[in-house]
């Protein structure tokens, strides 16, 4: 008898031994899966930051190419125009929301040689003129400012007889408004327009844009060329004043 209740004793023990072995098991898969699940959020924590450092990095690097392919461009274009016009490199310091199509303002004044109306231009054509100059800074306004009353006097490049009036911007189609002095003239889509320099406002043969379309208005009297700026206006970022 006694024989048997140690026996019953033993599997007791065991079973219960047994038990809380596999109750041990379990809690520590569970915790090495927890620990498990932790490191795996660590190292992919780890990875996407690496990734965004390196995205930041490649776009960094992207922006110093094209900061340095644009200072080029100006480099050359200022030597190109020397001969011609007293040049001033500027960079755009701001640009306002509310007047983004108005106005910018540079790092560049009186002190540097800047006055009102000098005009500016960057490496792909005309922008627009100085309107108001301190000592350290200057305001440009754009030729895209609709709120601006000053006429543009144009003509076409390549037929310097065709001759107009830049006195609109259109914000939606992006394209300046040139109403021609003359019906029926050859001006043609492509055709490059540029200044004329008549009013002494604007110097002559500046390159403002090209031709995208050519309208007649309702009265039948007159025509109107819409005008795609060749320079970028929503991205601006150095510019040449030219006096």
């Amino acid at each position: 008898m006694k024989k048997y209740f140690f026996i019953l004793i033993l599997i007791l023990i065991i079973a219960t031994g047994g038990y809380y072995l596999y109750k041990n098991q379990i809690v520590q898969a569970h915790t090495k899966n927890i620990s498990d699940l932790f490191k795996m959020k660590e190292e992919n924590d780890y990875l996407s930051k690496k990734m965004d450092n390196m995205t930041y990095l490649e776009a960094k690097s992207d922006m110093l190419k094209n900061d340095n392919k644009e200072l080029r461009e100006i480099s050359e274009r200022i030597k190109n125009l020397n001969n011609k016009y007293e040049t001033i490199s500027a960079i755009v310091l701001k640009r306002e929301w509310d007047s983004w199509s108005n106005y910018i303002e540079i790092n560049k004044g009186s002190k540097d040689g800047v006055k009102v109306n000098t005009n500016v231009i960057t490496t792909q054509g005309m922008i627009g003129k100085v309107t108001k100059v301190n000592e350290y800074t200057s305001k440009v306004n754009l030729i895209s400012n609709q709120n601006y009353s000053t006429y543009i006097s144009t003509m076409s490049k390549k037929n310097k007889k065709i001759t107009g009036l830049i006195k609109e911007y259109d914000q939606k189609t992006r394209l300046l408004l040139m109403t021609l002095n003359k019906k029926d003239t050859n001006l043609k889509h492509g055709d490059i327009i540029i200044t004329s320099g008549l009013g002494g406002v604007y110097l002559p043969e500046l390159e403002i844009g090209k031709v995208k379309d050519i309208k007649t208005e309702s009265s039948g009297l007159t025509q109107i060329a819409y005008i795609e700026p060749l320079a970028d206006l929503n991205n601006i970022n150095y510019v040449i004043l030219l006096n």
